[in-house]
Order: structure tokens, then sequence, then C-alpha cells
């Protein structure tokens, strides 16, 4: 069987165009959506990963935690809930190594809501909506996949993180050469 077309790798996508459509959904009062592009990026989140986390998924560090353990998570297809990501792996969690803004704006969207109501209050029709307004705004061409990329590409340039420090929370299998 033949796909209809071959598989290409998608391209990052710049710090500038990921915080300009971010930019963009929050000048369109879309908060939500905004912190679901800046999360994308920083988390090397795919998009479903982002649509599917509940609010009980994003974890706040517990008061006295032992060193090493005072970090922002989230937890990718709980197990609890009988979720499997893409790869098949349940309870991937990612710790938050990101702008210290975030992760209070992050907290601030689960405030007062059940812990199984979404995170995002997006679903993934609205999601790709908003995605494609927001680039159509900015004039670029881009698939929210990309913010996966993106994040790890500004981290290895910016020499912030190691490969293997990279793969870790990209959940990425190995290097292809």
């Amino acid at each position: 069987c033949l796909k209809a077309k071959p598989p290409r790798s998608l391209l990052p996508l710049p710090d500038e165009v990921v915080f300009g459509l971010a930019g963009v959904l929050l000048s369109l009062g879309h908060m939500a959506a905004a912190l679901m592009v800046i999360l994308g990026k920083e988390a090397y989140m795919r998009p479903m990963e982002m649509v599917n986390l509940k609010c009980e998924d994003l974890r706040a560090p517990v008061g006295g935690a032992q060193i090493g353990l005072q970090y922002y998570t989230v937890t990718v297809a709980p197990e609890d809930r009988f979720e499997r990501s893409k790869t098949g792996v349940s309870d991937d969690t990612i710790v938050l190594d990101c702008p210290d803004w975030l992760r209070p704006s992050l907290m601030e969207l689960k405030r007062g809501r059940a812990k199984l109501a979404p995170l995002f209050d997006l679903d993934l029709a609205s999601g790709i909506k908003l995605w494609d307004i927001a680039c159509h705004m900015l004039r670029v061409k881009a698939h929210r996949y990309q913010l996966r990329h993106a994040g790890a590409s500004s981290d290895m340039l910016a020499r912030r993180r190691t490969v293997g420090e990279i793969m870790a929370p990209g959940r990425w299998g190995g290097v292809k050469p």
C-alpha cells in the first residue's frame, strides 16, 4: 500500500514565529490557545497530547519536596485513565523547564475546575481553527506538530540542553542517522 504523500520532516519554527502565533491568539482573546502553543514548544509535546491534558495532569511542586523534586510537571497519557501515548506508553512525565511566567499561567487555567476537566478548554477542531487563523494573520505556513521540533531545536541551538537532555522530555526513541 503506497501512501499518497511520502513522509517528510517538518522544519522547526523559529522562536519569533512561535511567540508571534501565541501573541496573535492572545490578542484575539484566546489565552488557553496561546498557552497551548507555548507549552507545545517548551515541553516538546505532540498536538494531541496537549488536547488530551486534564487539569489533574498539571502538577505544582509539593511543598517541602526533596531536592530535585521541586518542579512543575505534566503527565501525558496517565495509566489510571487507561490512556496510551502515540508510542503506546503510559505515565510519561515531563518536567516543565520553561519560562518562569508560563508555570503560574498554566496553573491559573486549572484553578476552580474539576480535576478531569480539559486543561485547555479547546477541542481538536477548535484548536486547529485557531492555529490556522493565527498562521493566516502572520502569513506563515505551519503545522502544530512543528512546535515540538521548535522547542528541541531552539534548546539545542542555544546550548540550553544536550541531545540526551532533549531526548528525555521529548520522548524520542533515538537519534536518526
